[in-house]
């Protein structure tokens, strides 16, 4: 349920909509599955839309309704909860014939009490044959595996989100509302049978495909807050999904507030794990619960879509106040995005879009997209039983084959690494670290860099045809770092909660300035030079250009004026439109903040890797578009990660006569 706090008279109206909104088909029986209407513990007896005019349509008398209905006909009457005796003997599962061509199927037993536990029956069919059925996506969480489940008659310990999603679609569908079968991973798969799991992970792309529904379970709102004006809607524990008896808006995504419902579905951690993006690009038709609605696909499109965004800007701008809100409906539109791909989409560019999923175990940023990709791709990699170190460099060895080393190495260095105890090879992306990184620079401007010119990529794997011994690439050694500059931390702005940009500017700042008095700097301008550095050479002109910006005319002049604007407090606002020094300080604020300053021995300068140091070197590897700074160990070299040198990012170093391609060996 929600409560309220910070009660005020002004903006009653508003709050009760979204109240209204956020409620939509609550069951108000807190103790039985489809109700009746016969319980004293009901209390909601109408149902209807409310319009913004506060008119009510379309209402119904629910215990009417409900009683005509006679739900309960032909079953015993059961007075209290069911419980499991602790003397049931715990459930193992029979092997599969053939797991690779085999899956288990569920079918879930009514219940009458809320509390009842999950009943159901495990049964196995072949792949090609199966019953109608709908297939499960939710978040697993966090463990403890302690709630009990009859299966087959015995005890199966899982998790509290699979419990509270069984028990949603118990309740929240009619007879002959959703297929009788379910596939549920957690329960239809052994989960602690290594081999049986690798093959059902190769199926799954045709489980979810070949399921009529996938029922998307977005979990529980409780603990978490929405505000609106002076208002605070606190939400307690999650209602049930039986049968409706408050309002109904779910199938009519023109109530001006019911957009809200979606915003809060956003900050639900579903949106977030790398597992669900298979399941739901995957599905033939989906279906969302949360908090009581039941979403169509088409129905979270109407409202989140682009096109419906730029119908309503000021619904974007609100979304653009909350992070975690804003987080989920960008990877929605990614998940969108794959979803209407035309064919199976590129599984470099795949893992690279959904960086910013999460995984429990570091593999599964793989093989969470194993359903997505070819059956070369997943021979490839190897079985589920391989070692996240060879996972990872299996599916790098893939890129390096098909020709996308470049592209791959934007992804890697050891400015993007998370994962500890694990030795993983510098040149080999840690997909785990993608979100918690710099953002790559190749990907920054639309426009791309040209680092190496018209140069061809010439790479090799060393060793055998995973890169056991490495990767070799060839390219120009064209500087040295002097001195590297680093910020290890800086407060938190009061306006955005962003990292203050001035404590890295001004550190930044004082190494340039150090450079000029020395009289080492290479540049006629060095105040346009500084001012350029920081925007990446991005001035938003022309196919650089966004929605919001401005042209960035004079750099030196724009780069004064947002550094008096950081001082005084001022800064740029996401999703309004931003005059030249706002979008300067939106785009420095991009590039410069989580990287370093550098200086080089022949009086560059650059934004480097925050692990880069002084004697690493810069080099331009061909076909690449940005420099990457590498250093030289006994076995070859690590791969630092990627940079922005202002002065070689066009091609100027393939017009110096002193430097001569090399091959280097990255370890």
């Amino acid at each position: 349920m929600a409560s309220r706090a910070n009660p005020s008279e002004s903006g009653g109206a508003d709050f009760a909509r979204v109240i209204a909104s956020l409620l939509t088909a609550q069951n108000s029986c807190p103790v039985h599955e489809q109700c009746d209407s016969s319980c004293p513990k009901r209390i909601g007896v109408r149902r209807y839309r409310l319009m913004p005019d506060g008119e009510r349509r379309d209402e119904v008398d629910m215990r009417a309704q409900l009683a005509a209905m006679n739900l309960n006909a032909g079953q015993s009457k059961q007075t209290q909860t069911l419980t499991i005796s602790d003397n049931v003997p715990s459930f193992t599962y029979s092997p599969l014939a053939r797991p690779d061509s085999m899956i288990r199927l569920l079918k879930i037993k009514r219940g009458i009490f809320r509390a009842d536990p999950v009943d159901c029956e495990l049964t196995h069919f072949d792949i090609n044959s199966p019953p109608a059925y709908g297939a499960l996506s939710y978040c697993w969480g966090a463990p403890p595996d302690d709630r009990k489940f009859l299966c087959n008659g015995k005890v199966f310990y899982g998790r509290a989100s699979l419990e509270r999603a069984l028990k949603r679609l118990r309740a929240g569908f009619g007879p002959g509302e959703r297929e009788e079968y379910i596939w549920a991973d957690a329960l239809c798969i052994n989960q602690q049978d290594p081999a049986e799991k690798g093959s059902q992970i190769c199926l799954m792309e045709r489980i979810y495909s070949s399921a009529a529904t996938v029922y998307v379970d977005l979990g529980d709102t409780e603990g978490s807050e929405v505000l609106l004006n002076d208002f605070t809607l606190r939400f307690g524990g999650a209602g049930g999904m039986g049968m409706q008896d408050t309002l109904t808006e779910s199938g009519h995504p023109e109530h001006p507030l019911h957009y809200k419902t979606a915003f809060q579905a956003l900050t639900q951690p579903w949106f977030t794990r790398t597992w669900i993006i298979q399941e739901v690009a995957l599905a033939r038709r989906a279906k969302y619960m949360f908090e009581g609605n039941i979403f169509t696909q088409e129905h979270l499109d109407s409202i989140l879509s682009k096109d419906a965004m730029r119908a309503n800007p000021s619904r974007l701008q609100e979304l653009m106040g909350n992070k975690v809100a804003l987080g989920g409906f960008l990877n929605y539109t990614k998940l969108q995005q794959i979803k209407n791909h035309n064919g199976k989409m590129d599984p470099l560019q795949l893992i690279q879009l959904t960086r910013d999923f999460a995984a429990t175990n570091p593999e599964d940023k793989i093989f969470g997209l194993f359903a997505l990709m070819t059956d070369a791709d997943r021979e490839a990699v190897g079985p589920y039983s391989r070692s996240v170190q060879q996972v990872f460099r299996r599916f790098a060895a893939l890129q390096v084959r098909r020709g996308q080393t470049i592209m791959m190495l934007d992804s890697a260095g050891l400015q993007r690494r998370r994962l500890e105890g694990i030795n993983l090879p510098s040149w080999v992306p840690d997909w785990t670290a993608q979100n918690t990184s710099p953002k790559v620079i190749s990907t920054l401007c639309p426009v791309p860099y040209s680092a190496s010119g018209s140069a061809q990529t010439h790479v090799q794997l060393v060793g055998d045809a995973t890169g056991t011994g490495g990767l070799s690439v060839r390219g120009l050694l064209v500087d040295t770092i002097d001195t590297a500059t680093h910020v290890h931390s800086a407060p938190r702005t009061s306006r955005n909660g962003e990292p203050d940009f001035l404590v890295f500017h001004d550190k930044f700042r004082a190494a340039f300035d150090e450079l000029v008095s020395q009289g080492k700097s290479v540049y006629s301008n060095n105040e346009e030079a500084f001012a350029r550095l920081l925007l990446m050479d991005d001035m938003y002109t022309g196919r650089n250009a966004i929605l919001y910006s401005s042209p960035i005319v004079d750099p030196a002049a724009t780069y004064q004026g947002a550094l008096a604007a950081w001082r005084e407090g001022r800064g740029f606002q996401a999703g309004m439109k931003m005059n030249s020094v706002q979008t300067y300080q939106m785009q420095a604020s991009t590039t410069a903040v989580g990287r370093g300053f550098s200086t080089t021995r022949t009086g560059y300068i650059g934004l480097v890797p925050p692990l880069a140091q002084a004697g690493d070197l810069l080099v331009v590897i061909f076909g690449a578009t940005v420099p990457y700074v590498v250093r030289r160990v006994q076995s070859g070299y690590l791969l630092v990660g990627d940079a922005f040198v202002h002065g070689l990012m066009y091609g100027e170093a393939f017009g110096r006569q002193d430097l001569r391609a090399t091959d280097i060996v990255l370890v």
